[in-house]
């Protein structure tokens, strides 16, 4: 007896193919579906585009709107030459999307610093308790140069990141917090900039904080670290809302 000869691939893929071949969302669904399916973790390879087009019965053109979507998305991503790949976890690919809706609604920005305040404050201890002597001789170089710009009335947002991530980076073990940190690095120099926060007497007061967190992280005393640290951020918050304390107005 002839047995019938597996000609879609969909058989050995598992994906159930469907008609609409302009059903771009349901397509995607279904490539999320197969990457979960099949638990393929950041760095496996997806089958063939051919492959894939067959077993969904689509065309590639509308496989490759699928996947250029997805793309975007940051689930997935192309390699030249050879072909595509489950994408590493990362918020870059909302990061621009974020940066036009704050720039509309700074409360919301503000909302992400608070978020922000109370992850570092919290990992400050777990952090401090793994620095190196190199990540000393990194913050203060990153303080200097803070207190260098501040003085010349510029802005300091290069060695300010410098100075928060390598507090953090490497030091504690919640890689989604590091990346919390990352996408508010990459939305923060995206954000208009409040007249007041440009004025020399606030960018002295804001490098005479980072200061103070250095030697008290120099000196570990944990609980000086954090309030000051928090002291700091606070500040942050108020120039991001558009208020200026009053010490520095």
């Amino acid at each position: 007896m002839d047995r019938p000869h597996p000609m879609l691939e969909d058989v050995e893929l598992g994906i159930k193919p469907f008609a609409a071949a302009n059903m771009h969302e349901t397509i995607q669904a279904r490539l999320m579906q197969f990457i979960s399916d099949r638990q393929l973790a950041a760095g496996d390879r997806l089958p063939s585009q051919a492959a894939l087009a067959q077993a969904l019965g689509i065309s590639l053109v509308a496989l490759r709107e699928a996947m250029r979507a997805l793309e975007a998305l940051g689930i997935i991503e192309a390699r030249a030459g050879s072909g595509w790949y489950v994408r590493d976890f990362s918020f870059d690919a909302v990061a621009k999307g974020l940066a036009y809706t704050f720039e509309l609604n700074r409360h919301s920005f503000t909302d992400l610093l608070e978020i922000r305040i109370r992850l570092e404050c919290s990992y400050l201890p777990e952090a401090l308790r793994k620095l190196t002597a190199e990540d000393l001789e990194a913050l203060e170089q990153s303080v200097c140069e803070i207190e260098r710009l501040a003085e010349s009335g510029q802005e300091f947002d290069a060695p300010d990141r410098a100075f928060h991530m390598r507090l953090f980076s490497g030091k504690v073990q919640n890689r989604l917090f590091t990346e919390v940190l990352e996408l508010f690095w990459t939305l923060y120099p995206r954000l208009p900039v409040p007249p007041e926060r440009i004025q020399r007497a606030v960018l002295l007061a804001d490098a005479h904080r980072h200061r103070l967190i250095l030697q008290a992280v120099q000196e570990s005393n944990v609980e000086s670290a954090v309030q000051r640290l928090l002291d700091s951020l606070q500040g942050a918050v108020r120039r991001a809302s558009g208020l200026a304390h009053p010490a520095e107005k």
